[in-house]
């Protein structure tokens, strides 16, 4: 479909037929030589004039059009976008919805939406190459599984949010490689040498192939239909069919749910407690930071109806667990090297100490962390 204008053709906009690039403020465009796919980021250049729009350049907007053909809909003169509003916005149909309130469903649906928008941005950027991207993409898929299983209560819908979460852990699992090698490889460079460099380059390729196939898969489009569809049918689900609990006040539910997520992490950190040193203590910490997670996104997602303000308590909590997991998987990952270094003994001792280290001030840190969430129990 095509539209034309009065003025100077001399630049063409591509889109789906339903406008999915426009409805989510992104434009693709052809003129003077060139391709431009305008994002909120920024303007992203290819050069060519051609009729067809440039593959790589379609893949890059894959999660936004679903594979949906790129075609023609508006060639506009010197107005620019704000031409291109003018003559295609009221093409964009928006379906009634019930208005957002302060209700635990409608706070904690906010979040989700912005999550859903948050793993598209993430996507582009990863096929971009752009640094932290992979990390962006894997915690939007984390916050909306923490999200799912703190809230299940207020979203509704369990049996959906629980074949959607399972889609964001594999999606998670995907992108986890090449997550682990970047952190791995900023770890190593105090002591790392050109063998070991080469070798976490040719870890790195193979991860982020990995990522690229599973971008470019049918499993990952099928995840982010399924999101639509959810954030649909949670959004358009008449006020009256919620259940009771999503109705009420965002304040009189969420810190109830919110604090049973608190409560899970409590008995996690109380089993590491009672472990020794070894490979069931190391998964037992692995439970508390999934579950410190859930409870960290639980926060977010309800933190103006929270009477609560643990960020730095949770940050805290978060970056220990962190460092301890980091901590485990160089260990892991020296244990391997050393085959063809023995040198990395010492360094691998380090890594054990300071996992260790970690262990030792978790239940302090879960402490204050718990000292700051007191009024969620009050």
């Amino acid at each position: 479909m095509s539209a034309t204008v009065a003025t100077a053709p001399d630049t063409v906009y591509f889109d789906t037929i339903s406008l999915r690039l426009l409805r989510n403020g992104l434009t693709l465009s052809v003129g003077n030589g060139s391709w431009c796919l305008e994002t909120p980021d920024g303007p992203i250049l290819f050069s060519g004039s051609g009729p067809a729009v440039p593959p790589t350049l379609a893949r890059l907007v894959r999660a936004y059009t679903r594979d949906d053909d790129l075609v023609a809909v508006a060639r506009v003169g010197d107005g620019g976008t704000t031409e291109l509003h003018a003559m295609l916005d009221q093409r964009i149909v928006r379906s009634p919805r019930p208005p957002d309130d302060d209700s635990a469903r409608g706070m904690v649906l906010r979040y989700v939406r912005a999550q859903i928008a948050a793993l598209a941005a993430a996507d582009l950027a990863v096929r971009q190459d752009k640094p932290d991207a992979v990390h962006r993409m894997r915690v939007a898929t984390r916050r909306l599984r923490g999200v799912f299983s703190a809230y299940t209560r207020v979203l509704g819908g369990r049996r959906l949010l629980s074949a959607v979460g399972a889609e964001l852990r594999w999606l998670g699992g995907e992108l986890g490689p090449a997550r682990d090698v970047e952190v791995q490889w900023a770890r190593a460079r105090p002591w790392a040498g050109e063998r070991t460099n080469a070798c976490f380059a040719v870890l790195s390729e193979e991860a982020r192939e990995r990522v690229r196939c599973a971008l470019d898969g049918r499993r990952y489009l099928q995840l982010l239909t399924a999101l639509d569809v959810l954030e649909v049918v949670l959004s358009e689900k008449p006020r009256r069919h919620w259940p009771a609990v999503a109705r009420r006040p965002a304040e009189r539910v969420l810190p109830h749910l919110a604090r049973a997520v608190a409560e899970k992490v409590d008995a996690r950190v109380s089993r590491v407690a009672a472990l020794p040193a070894g490979p069931e203590r190391d998964r037992a910490v692995h439970d508390v930071r999934k579950a410190a997670k859930r409870l960290r996104y639980a926060l977010e997602a309800g933190a103006s109806a929270l009477p609560v303000d643990a960020k730095p308590a949770s940050r805290a909590f978060q970056d220990l667990l962190g460092e301890f997991q980091d901590a485990v998987v160089a260990r892991e990952l020296l244990s391997a090297l050393e085959v063809a270094n023995g040198t990395l003994a010492a360094v691998r001792a380090r890594e054990t100490a300071n996992a260790d280290r970690c262990v030792d001030e978790l239940p302090r840190a879960w402490r204050d962390l718990r000292r700051a969430l007191r009024p969620l129990w009050t």
